[in-house]
């Protein structure tokens, strides 16, 4: 195997993993969770304390669900990265790709909608992260 997608790849199983944690920091560590999207979100991380006890639960019931949600995919991604991205199968690679973008079209263009373009801005770092070894990878999926 070609030392430059080995490398490409090693990332792409990095940057995955830091997803997975992420989701499950969202799904165990909701109330820190809430802090650091109060303080990306509304410039302050005690946000959280205008909502009502009700509306406070629900926003953690939804990090939950969300978390649940990126775990899931994130753990198809791994799944899809040490079996037939890492075998050359083309069909992975496009696996990768479409997912992501998928993702990052969906979620920055509620994002930006909703008026949370910080959020959109978050969600760019990942595309870059996720992008570079894909773009790095492309040409050994083309053979």
């Amino acid at each position: 195997m070609n030392l430059w997608f080995r490398l490409w790849w090693y990332w792409l199983v990095i940057v995955t993993c830091g997803v997975t944690i992420f989701s499950i920091s969202l799904l165990i560590l909701p109330d820190f969770m809430q802090l650091f999207f109060n303080a990306m979100l509304f410039s302050s991380s005690q946000a959280h304390t205008t909502f009502g006890e009700i509306a406070y639960s629900y926003i953690k019931f939804l990090y939950g669900i969300l978390g649940a949600v990126m775990v899931g995919w994130s753990v198809t991604l791994l799944f899809i990265l040490v079996g037939p991205f890492y075998r050359g199968q083309r069909e992975a690679w496009y696996a990768m790709t479409v997912s992501v973008l998928v993702w990052f079209m969906l979620d920055s263009s509620l994002s930006i909608s909703a008026g949370f373009w910080q959020n959109a801005v978050f969600n760019t770092i990942f595309l870059i992260f996720f992008a570079i070894p894909l773009v790095g990878t492309y040409r050994y999926f083309q053979k």
